[in-house]
């Protein structure tokens, strides 16, 4: 909620008054009861030991029964209190729950301090009468032996009257200040918010570019003399203003159009402008630069040292910086001149991420595909020169180094076709026909395609599919790719005599399928790679080094491009857990 000046000085009026009366009343509460109750207290204590030595009287026999239970009576109605005599057998049983039927029980300590022969008093709530009370307890003497006690039991019914006579009192107090001091303080609020409220109005024209606007002056205080120092600024602002408005329209429209993010800062690092372009490339859209200092700007102390290096006269300099996004930003610094001095620099970023990432991946490319085919390559030179050499005389030689030549053929020519399968999919250039596929005889049929590696490696599968199991959109071949890609892994890391599990199961609108194995498992820094081109765990914890490394990029392209999604658990020696999702038709 919006507040002014006269609300704040209204309120504040109101508020002390209020609290001052609030405090008052509590106090004089509070003053009250403790009066009243240390008169009721003083006036029982005395009572009280008037009436132990009465009843001191008739526990000697001095006294009949009669006129001590007469005598009780009378007490009762004279001093408005209960009074119960007991004896020391009675007495030992105050602190007991239920003993006090008229007044408020004693504890275990107030007991012992009767028992040594101090007045006990105490008030309180009696939840059984309804009301506050106070309890007096005056032992009796024999012979400076405690022989009972003397409990007077009084309602403490006149202080809640006293009380509330006061509250209502004070009550009527505050409302009659409060209507007093609301209109004094609305004269007097409204005598200092009024100038206030008009150099604000003009404050207001001033800053939409109505520098004419003026203040009427009404008093020779301070709050006139502001509305005249106000009116001589806006006389002196629209000629500074008129000034430089031309100069910063020209220098907004060429930063305006720039592509790159331009930054200047003054010769103390302090930043006198910043187009745009700068603050998107740095992180800070909703933030404005200027009169930042340049270290507490820039993302990087490095970049804010390029600048501060080059503002105290130093050469141009430039270099790149990567941010904590992962964004690689080029900056060129400047010093700016004038005769005879530097006064700061400029400096223009510009985002080279992709440049940069794509030149990464081009070199990872050639990297990857040559050593992918280095090996291939080099072993069916070895044996072609073997075999021209004449170094396979007999027959079987020679079918061995064809069989050679011939599986590494056959490997350059499925590398090739991954990486062509790979680059449809990545360049969306694929397309293949989309049909209802019913996945419990598909995933079934991959595990009979299978069958004879499992038996060759000593595995066994558990198949693991509901009967009612939804039917999946898709395309049946590029499914059981995924299916096999995935078994394929498992069987390769999984030791003979594990286990692979391959699980369907319906998850909301999709149908989640998981190959989960008992191998050597995938540690946790290579997990977010397994998904990569060419990656491939360390050899000599597979079985084999078979593959290309594009089998999982190539089935996360297949996944995606079915609107699902893969993915991976996986803790070293305890196995691995491969997933993908599809929608169901």
């Amino acid at each position: 909620m919006k507040t002014n000046i006269f609300s704040k000085l209204l309120s504040t009026y109101l508020v002390i008054i209020l609290i001052t009366l609030l405090v008052v009343g509590l106090l004089l509460s509070q003053l009250f009861q403790n009066y009243y109750y240390n008169s009721r207290q003083s006036e029982l204590t005395v009572k009280g030991e008037e009436i132990a030595a009465i009843f001191v009287s008739y526990m000697l026999g001095f006294q009949d029964n009669r006129t001590t239970g007469d005598l009780l009576f009378l007490l009762d109605r004279f001093l408005d209190a209960r009074v119960v005599p007991v004896d020391r057998n009675t007495l030992l049983l105050a602190s007991c729950p239920g003993f006090h039927e008229f007044g408020l029980p004693l504890t275990e300590g107030e007991l012992e301090a009767v028992l040594n022969g101090k007045v006990v008093s105490k008030r309180g709530w009696h939840p059984g009468q309804g009301l506050q009370m106070v309890t007096v307890v005056v032992p009796m003497f024999i012979f400076e032996e405690v022989v009972g006690a003397v409990f007077l039991h009084a309602p403490l019914t006149g202080i809640a009257g006293t009380v509330a006579s006061v509250r209502a009192l004070i009550f009527y107090a505050a409302l009659a200040a409060t209507v007093l001091s609301t209109i004094v303080g609305l004269y007097m609020s409204k005598s200092i918010s009024y100038p206030l409220q008009q150099m604000s109005r003009a404050a207001l024209g001033m800053a939409n570019g109505n520098y004419g606007q003026r203040v009427e002056v009404t008093s020779n205080d301070e709050v006139g003399q502001l509305a005249g120092s106000f009116n001589y600024m806006s006389a002196t602002l629209k000629e500074t203003v008129d000034a430089l408005s031309e100069e910063k329209t020209k220098l907004e429209n060429i930063m305006l159009s720039m592509y790159e993010g331009v930054i200047a800062i003054d010769d103390h690092g302090k930043i006198i402008m910043a187009n745009p372009q700068a603050r998107v490339l740095l992180g800070l859209n909703g933030e404005d630069l200027t009169g930042k200092n340049i270290n507490e700007a820039l993302p990087l102390p490095a970049m804010a040292e390029l600048f501060l290096g080059t503002a105290e006269g130093k050469d141009t300099g430039s270099a790149e910086f990567t941010l904590a996004k992962g964004n690689i930003l080029s900056l060129h610094v400047s010093p700016l001149c004038a005769p005879g001095r530097t006064f700061g620099a400029v400096g223009v970023l510009q985002d080279v991420t992709e440049i940069r990432r794509l030149e990464q991946m081009r070199r990872e490319f050639v990297a990857n595909v040559s050593h992918e085919l280095r090996t291939p390559m080099t072993s069916i030179q070895g044996f072609v020169e073997a075999l021209l050499d004449g170094m396979a005389e007999d027959k079987e030689s020679q079918e061995r180094y064809l069989n050679v030549i011939l599986e590494e053929t056959v490997r350059l020519n499925r590398l090739v076709n991954d990486l062509l399968d790979l680059s449809g999919l990545e360049t969306g250039k694929t397309h293949w026909p989309v049909e209802d596929v019913a996945l419990r005889p598909l995933l079934a049929g991959v595990i009979a395609k299978l069958q004879p590696q499992l038996e060759k490696h000593a595995l066994t599968v558990e198949f693991r599919c509901p009967e009612d199991l939804p039917a999946v959109t898709g395309n049946r071949d590029r499914i059981q790719q995924v299916l096999i890609n995935f078994l394929g892994n498992a069987i390769a890391f999984t030791p003979p005599g594990g286990r692979i599990t391959l699980l369907a199961e319906q998850a909301g609108g999709f149908v989640r399928i998981s190959v989960s194995d008992t191998g050597v498992g995938i540690p946790a820094t290579e997990q977010d790679k397994v998904w990569d081109r060419f990656h491939k765990v360390d050899r000599s914890r597979a079985r084999g080094s078979g593959g290309t490394g594009l089998g999982l990029a190539i089935a996360r392209q297949i996944v995606e491009a079915h609107g699902g999604e893969v993915g991976l658990s996986s803790e070293p020696g305890n196995g691995s857990t491969f997933y993908f999702t599809l929608k169901t038709a």
